[in-house]
């Protein structure tokens, strides 16, 4: 009795091992479909090894086809989930690898921009310094033709002043 038990759990594990739709029994025949003729399960669908109908004291694969689809059905949910897993793990390095190429993108960026700036604003100081050389000569020559200018009229008056004294003097000296 011990045996037959432990056959028939065996006879079950083996049958339930078998996830999806099979496609051959566990002896390597070919699979045939069948409709149940059963008051529990009329014509309810199953797999059937070809071979079972002829040697019925054999276990062979038996499957019904709804449950077959049901576990079908699962493992591709379970397949899809993996692959979504996959997906996300795959689009986080890619956002993370875009990200750092952003960043080291605007570092490059911002550096080059410094550098022309850098080098406009020395342009434009070098344009300064040269037109405030250039407005220092010619305001140093303006100053100094006023300099000048004012030299003379200050001679000028000097002369008049010295003249004038030199010619009160002559008068009262005379006088």
């Amino acid at each position: 009795m011990s045996s037959s038990s432990s056959s028939s759990s065996s006879r079950l594990s083996n049958r339930r091992s078998v996830r999806g739709v099979p496609t051959r029994c566990w002896c390597g025949r070919n699979l045939v479909t069948y409709a149940a003729q059963t008051k529990d399960n009329p014509f309810r669908r199953f797999y059937r090894c070809e071979l079972a109908l002829q040697r019925k004291t054999e276990e062979h694969l038996f499957k019904w086809i709804d449950e077959a689809l049901l576990d079908e059905t699962k493992m591709v949910e379970e397949k899809l989930e993996e692959e979504v897993k996959e997906l996300r793990k795959e689009m986080v390095k890619l956002l993370d690898l875009q990200s750092s190429l952003t960043r080291k993108m605007e570092k490059e960026v911002k550096e080059k921009v410094e550098e022309k700036v850098k080098e406009k604003l020395e342009e434009k100081l070098k344009e300064e310094s040269m037109i405030a050389t250039e407005t220092k000569k010619k305001m140093a020559g303006e100053m100094a033709r006023e300099m000048a200018k004012t030299c003379m009229q200050k001679l000028g008056i000097t002369v008049l002043v010295v003249g004038t004294i030199g010619w009160l003097c002559g008068n009262v000296i005379m006088s």
